[in-house]
């Protein structure tokens, strides 16, 4: 194989590669284009869905005895331990 024929062939390679780097650049942004607007659907439609206890809305939703109850009711559904199980839960902490 001549020199001459090897540049050529080095040329055109390089002028592939180029190719396929330019279309998968833009390939890529169209998909990273196309995820950022379903997240943002997504996020969209959960936030009104999600919705946060208002004291306005409810006066106990901030008291201190309903952040107790459901701090027991809590400790109430994790398992117990062997040592729980056999000398009961500490009621204290």
């Amino acid at each position: 194989m001549t020199q001459d024929r090897l540049l050529e062939r080095l040329r055109r390679l390089e002028q592939q590669i180029r190719a396929f780097k330019e279309l998968h650049a833009n390939e890529l942004q169209i998909i990273l284009d196309e995820l950022s607007d379903i997240a943002g659907e997504v996020t969209s439609t959960q936030e009104p869905t999600v919705q946060q206890p208002d004291s306005a809305s409810d006066p106990a939703a901030a008291s201190p005895k309903r952040a107790k109850w459901l701090a027991e009711e809590e400790r109430k559904q994790r398992p117990m331990s062997r040592r729980e199980l056999l000398r009961g839960r500490d009621e204290e902490s």
